[in-house]
């Protein structure tokens, strides 16, 4: 047999079960607390790498618009003038020639294909009118 437990030793006091359960409804008030500040701390980190990747995409533009400046200042001198005429508008300096390959005087009419150049391509025969005259033959037809 068991001895006897005083009935004051045998159970927790009153304060004892009221700090139990003190503590055990601060722990519940607390974790919606607990989720609510990981879901702060995971959304700061998302708006850090949404700043980053902003600062990374403006650092871009400013290297852009920096090119962009240089390559109007370039359109705006001299040399590009020089570099237009010789090059698009066939001019040259006093004692200069230009020289312009053939095909290239007239722009409306295209260059035929290099080979034709080299070879030569037959020409249609002429069918002949009513008067007698000879008439190339149409090739559309």
């Amino acid at each position: 047999m068991r001895p006897a437990v005083p009935p004051d030793e045998q159970s927790p006091s009153t304060a004892s079960r009221y700090l139990t359960w003190a503590a055990v409804v601060m722990i519940l008030l607390s974790l919606p607390l607990i989720v609510n500040f990981v879901g702060r701390v995971q959304a700061e980190s998302k708006m850090a790498a949404e700043v980053q990747r902003r600062s990374e995409e403006v650092q871009k533009d400013q290297t852009t618009l920096t090119q962009l400046h240089a390559a109007l200042d370039y359109a705006k001198s001299d040399a590009f003038t020089e570099r237009y005429a010789r090059e698009q508008a066939r001019y040259a300096k006093p004692g200069e020639v230009v020289v312009v390959p053939p095909g290239l005087q007239d722009s409306a009419t295209p260059h035929p294909a290099w080979w034709e150049d080299f070879v030569a391509l037959p020409t249609p025969p002429a069918t002949p009118t009513a008067d007698g005259a000879a008439q190339p033959v149409d090739k559309n037809h």
